[in-house]
Parts: C-alpha cells; sequence; structure tokens
C-alpha cells in the first residue's frame, strides 16, 4: 500500500497540492478583509462578486505574473502541458471557495465587533424603517371604480387593486402622490386612464381606471364610414388629407368617391367618406384605387382629433369671467393645451401661446385629471 501510495502521491503532487492550499489561503484573507472593511463601511454585506473578483484577483494576478516570467510553472513542468492546467485549474477552483468563505467570515466578524444587525424585509424594524419614509406605503381602496369616459377594464384587474398596498418612493405632496401612483398602475397593468383622489390625511379615497382606447370610430365623423382599399396614395398626401378615389377598372378612369385618408400601411389604405359613397368602393383584393389629392378649405378638426387620441387626458369647458383668473392671462400660461378659444363667437383653434384672454372668452382646455384640477370650470382658481 506504502509502495501503491508512493507511486500515487509524487513529490510533484506535493508541492502542487501545498501551493494550491497557500493560494486559498491568501484568497480568503484578502476576501475577509475587503468584505471586513465594507461592512464597516456601509454596513451592508460585500456582495459575493465582489468578494469573489477580491480574491481570485490576487491569484490569479500572481499566477500571470510567474508565467510570464519564465518558460515553467512548477518543478520544471512546461506551462503548456496537462499538469499544468490541472495545478491552475485547482489554484483557481480552491481560491474561489476559499474567497467566498473568506467574505462570509470578515461580514461576520465585522457584525460582531461593531455590533451591526441584518436587517430582515419584515418585522418590527422593516416597518420602522418605512416609518421613517424612505418608501411611501399607500394602501388601495377597496372599491375600484371605472373611469368615466374610458373603456372598462376586466374584473380580474379591478380585484387585484382592490385593497392592494402599493411602495412608492418618498413623496411629499398629494400632486406628487397622484402622479406616481398613476404611472405606477398605468405600467404596471397597462391602463390608459387613472383618476385619483387624496383626501386630507394623505389616504386614497377614491380610485378609477380606465382601459386604453383602440380603433378609430370614435374619430369618424357622423354620417361617414371607414373604408379600407387596396390604393397608394400620391407621396405628397398624408394622414388627415383630403383625397380623391379614382378607379381604373376597365381601363378607365372613373372618380369613386371623395374624402380623407386616416391611414396607410403599404398599399392598403384607410379613406373616411359619405356612407352613401361607400357602396360604390369594392373591397376584393384585386380592386385597386389610385388616390389623388383634393383641394380643400383649412380644417383642423383632424389636427384636434388627432390631439384628443394622443392624449391622456380628458377636455374641459372653461368661460373666462370678469375678475377671474385666468382674466389677462396669456394662454401659454393656462395649465394643459388650450385647444380653442371662443371670442365674440369666431373659434380660434390652437390659439398661439401669447394670446390674452379676456373676459368672455370660452375655452376648451385639454389636459390631465391633475393639470385641470387647477382650473375650475368656472375660470376661478
Amino acid at each position: 500500500m506504502s509502495i501503491l501510495a508512493q507511486a500515487v502521491v509524487t513529490e510533484w503532487t506535493e508541492t502542487a497540492m501545498r501551493t494550491v492550499v497557500g493560494f486559498a489561503l491568501l484568497s480568503g484573507l484578502v476576501a475577509t478583509v475587503v468584505a471586513f472593511g465594507y461592512r464597516v463601511a456601509s454596513a451592508r454585506a460585500l456582495p459575493v462578486g465582489v468578494g469573489l473578483f477580491a480574491g481570485l484577483g490576487v491569484v490569479v494576478g500572481w499566477l500571470n505574473a510567474v508565467g510570464l516570467g519564465r518558460s515553467t510553472i512548477l518543478d520544471g513542468t512546461p506551462l503548456v502541458h496537462y499538469a499544468t492546467a490541472a495545478y491552475f485549474l485547482g489554484a483557481i477552483a480552491a481560491s474561489a471557495l476559499s474567497a467566498e468563505g473568506g467574505r462570509r467570515v470578515g461580514d461576520r466578524i465585522a457584525r460582531d465587533v461593531f455590533d451591526i444587525e441584518r436587517l430582515g424585509a419584515t418585522g418590527e424594524i422593516a416597518a420602522l424603517v418605512r416609518s421613517a419614509r424612505l418608501p411611501s406605503v399607500v394602501r388601495l381602496p377597496d372599491r375600484i371604480d371605472d373611469a368615466a369616459g374610458s373603456p372598462s377594464v376586466e374584473p380580474a384587474i379591478k380585484r387585484d387593486l382592490a385593497g392592494s398596498t402599493v411602495l412608492l418612493p418618498q413623496v411629499d405632496t398629494h400632486s406628487a402622490l397622484r402622479t406616481r401612483l398613476s404611472s405606477r398602475l398605468e405600467r404596471d397593468y397597462d391602463l390608459g386612464h387613472v383618476s385619483i383622489t387624496v383626501g386630507a390625511d394623505g389616504a386614497i379615497d377614491r380610485l378609477a381606471v380606465g382601459g386604453i382606447r383602440s380603433g378609430i370610430a370614435a374619430t369618424i365623423p357622423p354620417g361617414s364610414v371607414a373604408v379600407s382599399i387596396r390604393g397608394e396614395p400620391a407621396p405628397a398626401v398624408g394622414a388627415g388629407d383630403p383625397v380623391e378615389v379614382w378607379t381604373t377598372a376597365d381601363g378607365s378612369s372613373r372618380l369613386v368617391a371623395t374624402g380623407r385618408l386616416w391611414a396607410t400601411d403599404g398599399d392598403a389604405a384607410t379613406v373616411a367618406v359619405d356612407a352613401d359613397a361607400a357602396d360604390r368602393l369594392a373591397t376584393e383584393p384585386d380592386a385597386r384605387y389610385r388616390l389623388a389629392a383634393r383641394s380643400d378649405p383649412p380644417d383642423d378638426g383632424f389636427r384636434l382629433l388627432a390631439a384628443l387620441r394622443a392624449a391622456d387626458g380628458t377636455v374641459r369647458s372653461v368661460t373666462v369671467d370678469d375678475g377671474g383668473s385666468l382674466e389677462n392671462v396669456f394662454v401659454g400660461w393656462v395649465p394643459g393645451t388650450v385647444l380653442a378659444v371662443v371670442r365674440d363667437g369666431e373659434v380660434r383653434p390652437f390659439p398661439a401661446d401669447n394670446l390674452t384672454l379676456r373676459a368672455g372668452d370660452e375655452l376648451s382646455v385639454l389636459g390631465t385629471v391633475g393639470e385641470l384640477r387647477s382650473v375650475a370650470p368656472d375660470g376661478r382658481s
């Protein structure tokens, strides 16, 4: 047996094992010191990756320095040899295990020496940290309402929201609370609109949610229908422009309908035409049309509809009273977006920001609930 042991455990093996153990001890010592200093300086545990990097960095640096300086690594063994590869792998593996152990030992010594307690995610200590307003704990009402003017959401979403607790970054005002909570719920639950009412004590008194609007039906003018046809519009024609729809069937060019281009996708186009003209448009796959630009008086209706569809808010009508807070105020100072000003029976769509409001002006203001909250319906704050 002794002869077999001497044959297996050679002098090279003993030297390699002693060196590997030395590297492991060095790696563990470095990780222990780094973990100890990190815990003392930050009162936090050293991340696992940092501990491994610190311990292995010393060992790998040592091996590289020795390997670059000579052609052999241990007792005349060449660098390019299976024994050298086994030696390197053993040193790295042992050093990695020792570094992790040293990280834990150094962290434990620092906590014992300086009486640093580990904080759990729950319990009295965690509640004490939260009470110091590091995060804001918001409890949602037990009843979730539907937002007026928005599609209803699935009942399962309401059940998930009812009575649940949401952690938000620290907020100091009710406006900031509404903004942060609305953004959080819209992002997490894919909502289109969130209306929040905050009480005087900072609690959520009412929460109303709505889905995301889809489709273009709400933007089609009365008496018109939207039809999808095959036909490429002229290069100068874009969405919202008035167009003429011409057919090229039977080798002839004939005007079929007039309308407004709503959207394009490749050679498919959606046009809004009068209801009686829709029957004259064929929707078969082989039916093709040519869309041409049509002269039409300027109309901001499509621009208004596009703004309403893209906006995350609602429209409020406001009348500027004599002596009210909106009198002699620039349009650009009004919260939200002023879509139109009616003055002496004249409608001014999308007025300039430097237009001064007068008593008797009627405004249509687009904005979020928070923006319109400061604009009372009678024009007084």
